[in-house]
């Protein structure tokens, strides 16, 4: 992350995350952990309904995030857990020193890409446009990365099919937006990052939502 207050050199998601749970125990928060599958916001208290146990509250911030979205290919699912990951920090060390390649084209996309490059004998990143829709620091640094690193992105290329055996990813089908023509490309990790869905499926209906399911808020 290169835009919090205070890093100037930038700091890993993990760390920042690590750093303020520390900071919370520090002044004796109490952390439970459990997953609220109900919530009831109808009345004060609130109520929470979680597998371990139910939980009231006068006030509530909802940061319950959003989930990695994936393409909907039935190679994508055969590989899942075998090479195909929607998360570079999760699986990337898995790869050291092996190709691997990233599919999108947003922030998510090239910060995995950046990551996976100090990892990974090469990144090699898909992308449907010809130019990024992250932020301009975040392509900036990797076009120069494909310049003079272990980065290559194939504009204008979609993933067709991923590609491997019972021991797990080998490669991937990439297809031109602009041609329709394929390629098969040698890799042994496919790593998709074309965006998130709100993890907000338990207050729909009693909270003001976006078409996507992101909660407004004023």
């Amino acid at each position: 992350m290169d835009n919090w207050p205070g890093d100037n050199e930038g700091v890993q998601g993990p760390e920042l995350m690590e750093r303020m749970r520390k900071h919370a125990e520090r002044f004796d928060t109490e952390i439970i952990f459990d997953h609220i599958h109900t919530a009831n916001l109808s009345e004060r208290p609130f109520k929470l309904t979680g597998d371990a146990g139910s939980y009231t509250c006068d006030a509530l911030i909802i940061a319950t995030g959003a989930s990695a979205m994936y393409l909907g290919l039935e190679s994508e699912e055969t590989f899942a857990g075998k090479g195909v990951s929607a998360c570079a920090t999760c699986d990337g060390f898995f790869y050291r020193n092996k190709p691997v390649a990233v599919i999108g084209g947003g922030n998510t996309a090239v910060e995995e890409a950046l990551y996976l490059a100090n990892i990974a004998s090469k990144v090699t990143v898909i992308h449907r446009r010809d130019k990024f829709r992250s932020e301009k620091i975040l392509s900036e640094k990797l076009i120069e990365k494909a310049a003079n690193g272990n980065v290559e992105i194939e504009w204008n290329h979609t993933l067709e099919e991923v590609l491997g055996d019972d021991m797990g990813v080998t490669g991937m089908r990439i297809k031109s937006t602009l041609d329709n023509s394929t390629k098969d490309v040698d890799v042994h990790g496919v790593f998709i990052a074309i965006g998130h869905r709100p993890n907000t499926e338990i207050f729909k209906g009693q909270l003001d939502m976006d078409d996507h399911g992101y909660i407004r808020v004023q």
